[in-house]
């Protein structure tokens, strides 16, 4: 497909209250597109409203709540009578300590990473529907999707669980002329990467990320990924045979006493 600008269309972007979300929002701004921005931050919501007020339009939704759906479906179709792009950027991010195995934490982040995806999904879908300019979902997973890593037993399988859903919804939304992205973000610096507390490689800044996931978007490609040389060192580690794979990803485990 050619490339279609993201520029003068109507965009939903999820999470846009801090992080990838927020600079996303104010770079689509200043290219000309309506947005409708979604967090649950209202006063962070309506701060990127107050710069450009008459192409910004605020829907404060928490997508870890199951009721969700019919609030931000009525309010996306009070705003406007078509969405032509939708980014799925809402998240969150907790990792796991066996020694104090916490069943609770991973039902947390697999509420808003993978659940609050698919209730965005069924709030926006008729409005996708009924773009004639060319649909897009564009979901935000993580590299961490592509191997198992320490401590992530729940974000690594919420955002291998994004990867599946959103690979199986555009095979199932191809009919309707709705092409789907996936995003494969390495670390950038986030309120959410804030709180690490170990060695993040190649970590870049919001901005820099962006201009990636906007240039991907604009080319139509199914998976976005970034940065290379992060993204080719876990595929490799994936394609290892089980014992080396094993073997390297225990290199990775520290004490967590």
């Amino acid at each position: 497909m050619t490339r279609v600008p993201l520029k003068n269309r109507t965009i939903w972007i999820t999470g846009a209250s801090s992080g990838i979300g927020k600079s996303m929002a104010e770079k689509l701004i200043q290219s000309g597109n309506r947005l409708i921005i979604t967090a649950r931050n209202e006063n962070a919501l309506t701060a990127i409203k107050k710069a450009a007020p008459d192409q910004v339009e605020v829907v404060v939704a928490d997508i870890a709540d199951p009721n969700s759906i019919t609030h931000m479906q009525e309010r996306l179709e009070a705003v406007t009578d078509q969405l032509d792009t939708v980014i799925l950027n809402a998240g969150t991010c907790e990792y796991l300590d066996v020694g104090n195995y916490d069943t609770d934490l991973i039902e947390r982040v697999i509420q808003v990473n993978l659940l609050g995806m698919s209730r965005c999904i069924q709030a926006s879908l008729d409005l996708l529907k009924s773009s004639s300019t060319n649909p897009h979902i564009v979901g935000i997973s993580s590299a961490a999707a592509l191997t198992g890593l320490p401590r992530a037993e729940a974000y690594g399988a919420s955002k291998a669980g994004v990867v599946s859903f959103l690979e199986s919804l555009g095979l199932d939304l191809h009919r309707y002329g709705i092409d789907v992205s996936i995003v494969y973000p390495g670390f950038v610096e986030t309120p959410l990467t804030d709180r690490n507390d170990f060695p993040m490689p190649y970590l870049m800044d919001a901005d820099t990320a962006v201009s990636l996931i906007i240039d991907g978007i604009e080319k139509r490609k199914i998976k976005i990924t970034f940065p290379r040389r992060l993204i080719w060192s876990l595929k490799l580690m994936a394609a290892l045979p089980e014992k080396l794979r094993f073997k390297a990803g225990l290199s990775m485990v520290r004490d967590q006493g």
